[in-house]
């Protein structure tokens, strides 16, 4: 049984936008007229969330859930997965005088990043996207999703209506075989993370959920201690999984080379220099790398 409710989010927001930006990295769809689909563990319910906006200023969204969840659980999930808290006005001012930014603020009004609905998955999400492109991991963290996820049943399904997914549990996880994992196209050594992650966690040994409590220092110290997850790792699941937006993966390639060509010389920039550059649009860094690295694929196409 589907039900719904509407709530307001911070804004300026387009949630079209923000959807076109990621459907192709993330296990989220965009239905008819731009609306938010994905399957979810709400509270332990797989559940399949249906969002649209119906209002853009001020910007409201409704949400509708489709299996056991509580609705004002599917409504704080979406909250969390779309940035539904985040204002982006201060951020705007605060990138004021800078033409490239400008520009592309301009022409991404609304932009939002989204993120998993669990740091679980954001953690195997940052695993999966070590030194490959972003496409690619999508397509290993589907097969993944489909071959220990839980199926989300719905409405009687249609041709061409796609299927829905949980993301597979630590406790799933944890008792599969490597060989296994490998079946989805992981390296083995990124499948041997999954796996310590998934056992670390269902044995009390890591405790993710607790990383919100941190400072940005003490989660890079938490999440760089784990098996395979480096640096890189631990700005990518603090400005996406935790929403940090000042912290910067200023060593992955893209933002080195987005970031080179829009605000340096056009050639790729070094990790420091990376920082130097995004640092006048503190507290905001990430963000700002999020909008020129949207900003850069478009003037590229």
């Amino acid at each position: 049984m589907t039900r719904e409710t509407r709530f307001a989010v911070q804004g300026p927001y387009d949630l079209a936008l923000s959807l076109a930006s990621s459907e192709r990295y993330t296990r989220i769809s965009r239905g008819d007229e731009g609306a938010f689909r994905a399957g979810a563990r709400v509270d332990g319910e797989p559940t399949v969330m249906e969002v649209s906006q119906v209002e853009n200023d001020p910007p409201v969204l409704a949400v509708a859930g489709t299996g056991g969840a509580q609705l004002p659980l599917v409504q704080q999930a979406a909250e969390w997965m779309l940035f539904g808290g985040l204002s982006l006005k201060p951020f705007y001012e605060q990138v004021g005088g800078y033409p490239v930014m400008e520009r592309a603020v301009r022409r991404l009004r609304g932009l939002k990043p989204s993120r998993p609905p669990s740091l679980f998955e954001m953690a195997v999400t940052a695993v999966t996207e070590q030194q490959i492109s972003m496409a690619a991991a999508y397509q290993i963290r589907t097969r993944l999703v489909e071959a220990f996820g839980d199926r989300i049943p719905v409405r009687e399904e249609e041709d061409g209506e796609p299927t829905y997914y949980a993301f597979p549990e630590p406790e799933r996880l944890a008792f599969v075989s490597k060989k296994a994992l490998q079946g989805c196209g992981l390296s083995g050594r990124k499948a041997e993370y999954i796996l310590g992650l998934a056992r670390g966690v269902v044995n009390g040994e890591i405790d993710l959920e607790g990383l919100r409590d941190l400072s940005d220092e003490d989660v890079r110290a938490s999440v760089t201690d784990l098996r395979g997850f480096g640096p890189w790792s631990a700005d990518y699941i603090l400005v996406r999984g935790l929403g940090r937006l000042d912290c910067v993966p200023a060593s992955d390639l893209g933002v080195r080379t987005v970031v080179g060509n829009l605000l340096g010389d056009g050639s790729r920039m070094a990790e420091e220099e990376v920082r130097t550059a995004l640092a006048p649009f503190a507290p905001y860094g990430g963000l700002a790398a999020f909008y020129l690295l949207r900003y850069g694929s478009i003037e590229g196409d």
